[in-house]
């Protein structure tokens, strides 16, 4: 259901200023009675004194019994994006951006931007104890001091618009909302992963406003994003992904989830041990859900009293602690659900077994406390008859059953694969020919594994392009923050197999991305999400602008002079770095000058790396380690060419490169090449040539990359066990035709062996490479072959399925060799098109020769 979040901005602001000034008639019903009572009950009200409160100081019965109950209400049988969009404290929170006085600092454009709460700050990391701090202060303040004193509870209420309104001017976007408010925890805990009837923002959405994202009415009427991305994953743009961010790593989050049903049956415990004025007719439950705590006058003057005799101490010193107590036990007792929940599915062998078991403990947790609550308190105060409470305690149980059930099956992997599905069904909407193979079906109406098993059957027409699928679906899953840059390769697995692409599709993928949107894998999530929403608020200005104009493209050199300052004007305000308003700009030229742009992109691209590929095959020839980058690099090139014009591309290779490179800058791009291992291996070269620049490197990272064993054994400075074998193996005929990640998973697949002199050697079977010694080889003739280190034994035997019949005997050196079993080799030529490319040149060679050695 995306009701709530498609409600139209002007109805919403005209119910945010009706409950903000009923917030404030609030604050007066509670100041003027408490102005102008006396402090005794006046005469003749002492045999009904609970009768007269009632009907003379009704406000605290109002905010704690009505309110309070009903904002928790509206988000377990309704959505936290309706709450969220109307709450009275955020919407104070955003005067000072309306008025225009928010407090604001100069950015290295020379512009004056509202400050943002920094991602490393303090409050940035600690927020959520923050919150719950404030949230358990609050609940000790009501039932001490406010609970039934309306002057108490209108210094309260006027406190937090004060606090609502200083955060505001103090940050940028909804920071009380994320940062400050001590509901904001209780928020999230209370939606999970959705609300009962929330709209889900990852799948089917055709709008770039989601949820309750902050946004405002444009000049023209048109709604707008107004979100600047002050929180990344924010529960305002996508609740789900915000509740899978924040299952591990959020600090004080788990203790607040699984403290919040032992604070809340405490809290009702204690509020029925405090009370004072209980009618002789009242049992401690209609004490609580009729509201007649409200009017126990007597409870702010008792805080030092003891609490009815349980422990000699005064309840302003146990108050504190049996909530703090109480929320430990909590705690306790839902991390030993988490440990046998976890126990079960590990036996069971489900994948992510840690994060299911989190997960359903939360929701369980949530469960249970929205329960308890509502076991105590009637939001109606008894206005629907004897029965209206167990009404709304019923609607409420049913809710949340519904929820729990709804979430109970879904994991991590869920949501991503309905993301992936989403972005897939965009990118299959673009292809030609496509109606046929759906018989008649829509594509928004297919299912997720109809969607994966519809890409796998792709008509042949089209086979082709299943790179360039691939590509958009990443795209838009970075774009959005569906997607963990580093574990891409992995997450996107399934997908892959769909469209029936490889790993080294995955990095020529990435690689394309990089040339094409630097900034797309280079910045952290919540830095791209803000210039996302940047680009996009631009985009829609730019669009208004060429409809104002009435111009259809936008080619900036023709444009009207007297349109010229306008555009520039816009740029400036839009808060974009030039390059990337001239992004956004393109969008908008004509689709020639869009493809002549992307070709100047990606030349300039080839020519930088083909000269970084010459350094590396100048420097190959003394170093061999260097020879399987020089590979990599060759690569990449070739992943540029095929995305150039023929005839452009013979034109740059008949010229002499003008650019030249150093061996520094090749390392360097090859450290962020998407293929982890060509990272690991370049590590490993200049610890051994250029260990000055190892620090650095360490210290730089590769951010938003993804890593491998073999990569991060280098990051420790552990040396592979294979290490010495390593220029033997690059240096092989057979072998020097692979990438690094290659050499590696052929180095894992073998192993060393070692003949004294005058041994026979067997070689059914196996693939030898010779490290140290030598082997003399008798063949079925008579012939005598000599194989010295670097000679390959027994290759053309494996490929042709013919074992030899000659014998194989240690040189009086004795024989060092690496030995590549037969099973190996078979499979190293279906996962790497390297290798059997290199094989087939070898192969070829052979052919010309007649006589020639075996290979």
């Amino acid at each position: 259901m995306r009701w709530f979040s498609q409600w139209p901005e002007h109805q919403a602001r005209v119910v945010r200023w009706v409950l903000l000034t009923g917030w404030c008639l609030l604050i007066l019903s509670l100041l003027i009675p408490a102005l102008t009572l006396p402090t005794s009950l006046a005469p003749g009200c002492e045999p009904n004194a609970l009768e007269c409160l009632m009907h003379r100081q009704p406000g605290n019965r109002l905010f704690w019994g009505v309110i309070v109950p009903a904002g928790l209400l509206i988000l377990v049988v309704g959505s936290h994006e309706f709450w969220r969009r109307i709450c009275p404290l955020a919407f104070v929170s955003q005067t000072s951006r309306a008025l225009g006085i928010q407090r604001k600092v100069m950015n290295k454009k020379g512009r004056f931007e509202p400050i943002k709460v920094k991602p490393d700050s303090w409050l940035a990391r600690h927020h959520v104890q923050l919150q719950w701090s404030l949230l358990i202060a609050g609940l000790c303040l009501r039932l001490l001091v406010v609970n039934s004193s309306p002057i108490g509870l209108a210094s309260l209420l006027i406190f937090t618009l004060l606090a609502a309104a200083f955060v505001g001017w103090l940050y940028a976007g909804k920071a009380w909302c994320q940062y400050i408010c001590p509901m904001g925890p209780v928020q999230t805990i209370l939606t999970g992963q959705r609300s009962a009837l929330g709209g889900a923002a990852h799948i089917g959405s055709t709008s770039k406003i989601t949820q309750s994202m902050c946004r405002s009415i444009a000049d023209s009427g048109k709604e707008q994003s107004a979100c600047v991305a002050c929180q990344a994953s924010c529960i305002d743009i996508d609740s789900e992904r915000h509740y899978w961010k924040s299952l591990r790593g959020k600090r004080g989050l788990t203790w607040a989830w699984y403290s919040y049903p032992g604070l809340v049956l405490m809290f009702f415990e204690l509020m029925m041990a405090v009370e004072a004025h209980m009618a002789p007719q009242d049992s401690e439950l209609t004490y609580l859900r009729q509201g007649h705590w409200a009017f126990d006058a007597t409870l702010p003057a008792r805080a030092w009293d003891p609490l009815r005799g349980w422990l000699p101490f005064p309840r302003v010193v146990v108050i504190p602690l049996l909530l703090v107590l109480t929320g430990w036990a909590s705690v306790a007792v839902f991390q030993g659900i988490e440990r046998i929940l976890l126990r079960q599915y590990e036996k069971l062998g489900l994948p992510s077994a840690a994060d299911l078991a989190v997960s359903r403990t939360r929701l369980l947790a949530t469960f249970l406390s929205v329960n308890i609550f509502f076991w105590f308190v009637d939001p109606s105060q008894g206005a629907f008859g004897p029965h209206g409470a167990q009404w709304i305690r019923s609607l409420v149980l049913v809710f949340s059953a519904i929820v729990l059930f709804r979430s109970w099956a879904r994991d991590q992997s869920t949501y991503r694969r309905e993301s992936t599905t989403d972005s897939l069904r965009r990118q299959l909407k673009q292809l030609p020919g496509l109606d046929a193979a759906l018989d008649g079906r829509r594509l928004q109406d297919l299912s997720a594994q109809e969607v994966f098993t519809l890409a796998k059957a792709l008509p042949v027409a089209v086979r082709g392009r299943a790179r360039e699928i691939y590509q958009g679906v990443i795209r838009d899953l970075i774009r959005n923050g569906s997607l963990d840059r580093a574990k891409a390769l992995v997450e996107l697995e399934e997908l892959r197999q769909s469209l029936q692409l490889s790993e080294e599709d995955h990095h020529a993928t990435i690689r394309v991305l990089a040339a094409d949107e630097p900034t797309l894998l280079q910045l952290d999530e919540r830095t791209l999400q803000l210039q996302q929403l940047r680009e996009e608020a631009f985009a829609e200005i730019v669009e208004d602008f060429l409809e104002i104009s009435g111009l259809q493209t936008l080619d900036v050199d023709s444009l009207p002079v007297q349109l010229q300052p306008r555009l520039e004007r816009l740029k400036l305000d839009s808060g974009l770095e030039d390059v990337e308003a001239e992004r956004v700009l393109r969008r908008f030229h004509s689709s020639g000058d869009l493809a002549q742009l992307r070709i100047q992109t990606r030349l300039q691209q080839f020519k930088q790396e083909r000269a970084y590929l010459l350094a590396l095959q100048e420097q190959a020839s003394d170093q061999v380690l260097l020879h399987p980058l020089a590979l990599a690099m060759e690569q990449r090139l070739n992943e540029i060419a095929q995305a150039l014009p023929p005839d452009v591309l013979e034109k740059e290779y008949q010229q002499i490169p003008e650019q030249s490179a150093s061996l520094d800058e090749a390392l360097e791009t090859l450290w962020m090449d998407p293929d982890p291992d060509t990272a690991g291996w370049v590590l490993m070269v200049e610890r051994l040539i250029r260990p000055g620049v190892v620090a650095s490197r360490l210290q730089s990272g590769r951010p938003g990359l993804g890593t491998s064993m073999f990569l991060e054994s280098q990051l420790k400075g552990q040396p592979h066990r294979d290490h010495d074998e390593f220029p033997h193996l690059a240096n092989s005929s057979l072998f020097r035709d692979l990438l690094p990640s290659g050499l590696l998973w052929v180095a894992e697949h073998g192993w060393l062996k070692s003949w004294s002199a005058g041994d026979a050697v067997n070689q059914k079977n196996l693939i030898l490479v010779v490290l140290r010694g030598g082997a003399t080889e008798t063949t079925e003739g008579g012939q005598l072959l000599h194989h010295d280190a670097g000679s390959v034994i027994g290759a053309m035997d494996v490929i042709s399925g013919e074992p030899s019949m000659g014998l194989l005997q240690a040189s009086p050196d004795g024989l060092g060799v690496f030995v590549f079993p037969a099973h190996a080799f078979d499979e190293l030529l279906q996962r790497s098109s390297h290798f059997t490319h290199g094989l087939l040149r070898q192969l070829a060679k052979r052919l010309k020769r007649s006589g020639a050695t075996p290979i």
